[in-house]
């Protein structure tokens, strides 16, 4: 038996910062990691990969659609996920050095191997043919072991023709058409970025509207560009059987219960993510995740075992990156009585990284609404932005939602190039109780996509002015 003061389970996002940060207030610290490498899915399966692919087929979109006079451009030979990948390896392999740096600085314990509940103080280290390895104790546990793609029993998966959101990446060539079932954000930023590297995409969306948290203007206009690359959308619609077709190569059928029939050369389920939770033996200290493996807190990220606390995506929303930092950091300030910066939940900002980005902070329009609030809108359109007419990008739009009477920021949304960077201009803003005058008579750079937020205020300035004068804008 080996004694800590913290032991964390699973070293992705959360469980990293969690490690780090008490391990700097001079805790003893141990991670027990599964996998044979740290990061988790951020690192090695999905934010860092993903993206890293999305800037290739933007790249690749920019070179088949761009002309620019006395210069040609083209692709020397068919390009593989491999080609697109390629600097992937470069960025992953600079994290996890970084990562490695940070735990030896603050001598940071890993082992390697499945966690299992002996005891509420005791994890065993589970070796892969079912035997201890050895176990560790500790006065304060952290469970940050994330979430996987939900893979339901009766959908071939085979990493051929049939893939999820970990295992997409191994495809060994572009194919010519998708199928993507679930119009989540994993599903929206896939399919969007397989649709810029020419794909024929199918969407279906489970839902009736896609995204509905979004407000409902910025969704429309994501709908719209992703309309515009040749995607196909579904709504309300799930499948009702999935098939591999036989052949060479093997394709893929997908029956849906709205009675179509989608053929493809491949297919993206990813309706869904489960908790990784299973094989913890959390039954042996009274926890109990629900039907999707996820754990329940309190705003502390405490479980039932107060000394056991649980963070990142095995908690569920919103299950993103830097809140998933910022839980493993609340949580260890909250066991050792740490000081820290405070966060404000309702200043979190929400990105998708689609084509175009998505991102926000706030309320939507459609919520003040159901709140029954007065409000006024500023538009800031990249069409009339003299930065957004350089980028080529007239499709975008900063949405600022004003009170009416105070005319203080209550929301911030952007639909476009750079969305998921502008955002924080706003949501500087927005936690500051900004109005939209301090807006207005900001000056920003000239041609910068950030002047979208000084005509965005004008705006609002304008119609305020117009309601009280009792006209309509």
């Amino acid at each position: 038996m080996t004694h800590f003061d913290v032991i964390v389970i699973g070293c992705g996002p959360a469980g990293e910062r969690a490690a780090i940060y008490a391990a700097r207030a001079g805790k003893r610290v141990a991670v027990i990691e599964r996998h044979a490498v740290l990061g988790g899915t951020r690192v090695n399966w999905g934010t860092i990969p993903s993206k890293t692919l999305r800037e290739s087929a933007l790249l690749v979109r920019g070179l088949s659609r761009g002309r620019v006079y006395g210069i040609q451009c083209g692709l020397e030979h068919p390009l593989t996920i491999a080609d697109l990948m390629r600097h992937e390896q470069a960025v992953v392999q600079r994290e996890l050095e970084l990562t490695n740096e940070a735990f030896s600085r603050y001598r940071i314990q890993v082992f390697h191997g499945q966690a299992r509940f002996a005891d509420p103080n005791t994890v065993s280290i589970i070796g892969s043919e079912g035997q201890i390895r050895m176990r560790l104790c500790a006065e304060t546990i952290v469970i940050a072991t994330g979430a996987s793609p939900n893979r339901p029993v009766d959908v071939p998966f085979d990493g051929e023709v049939v893939f999820d959101s970990n295992s997409i990446l191994s495809l060994k060539k572009i194919p010519h058409s998708a199928v993507v079932l679930g119009a989540g954000v994993i599903g929206v930023e896939y399919t969007s970025i397989l649709a810029a590297l020419g794909i024929e995409i199918t969407l279906v969306d489970t839902r009736k509207d896609l995204l509905p948290y979004l407000d409902r203007e910025i969704a429309e206009i994501l709908q719209r560009e992703m309309c515009r690359d040749k995607v196909v959308l579904l709504h309300d619609d799930h499948y009702e059987r999935v098939e591999r077709i036989a052949g060479n190569p093997p394709a893929v059928r997908c029956l849906t219960r709205q009675g179509n029939v989608l053929e493809a050369d491949v297919m993206l389920y990813c309706v869904g993510r489960d908790g990784n939770t299973g094989d913890l033996g959390l039954e042996a200290v009274g926890i109990e995740p629900d039907s999707r493996g996820l754990v329940e807190v309190n705003e502390f990220y405490q479980t039932a075992q107060p000394h056991i606390y649980a963070v990142g995506d095995v908690i569920g929303y919103p299950a993103l990156v830097s809140t998933s930092m910022e839980q493993g950091r609340r949580a260890m300030r909250h066991a050792f009585d740490l000081p820290g910066l405070t966060t404000v939940k309702e200043a979190l900002p929400f990105a998708i990284y689609s084509i175009p980005e998505v991102s926000y902070v706030g309320d939507a329009e459609h919520t003040l609404q159901e709140k029954g609030e007065r409000y006024v809108v500023g538009r800031g359109r990249y069409a009339l932005n003299p930065r957004g007419q350089i980028l080529g990008d007239t499709g975008g739009l900063l949405k600022l939602l004003f009170d009416s009477e105070s005319m203080r920021l209550l929301g911030v949304h952007a639909v476009g190039t750079h969305a998921c960077e502008i955002i924080h201009t706003g949501q500087a803003y927005f936690r500051m109780k900004a109005t939209a005058r301090d807006i207005a008579s900001a000056i920003f750079n000239y041609p910068s996509l950030s002047d979208l937020f000084r005509h965005a205020a004008l705006e609002a300035l304008g119609r305020s002015r117009l309601h009280r004068e009792g006209k309509h804008s």
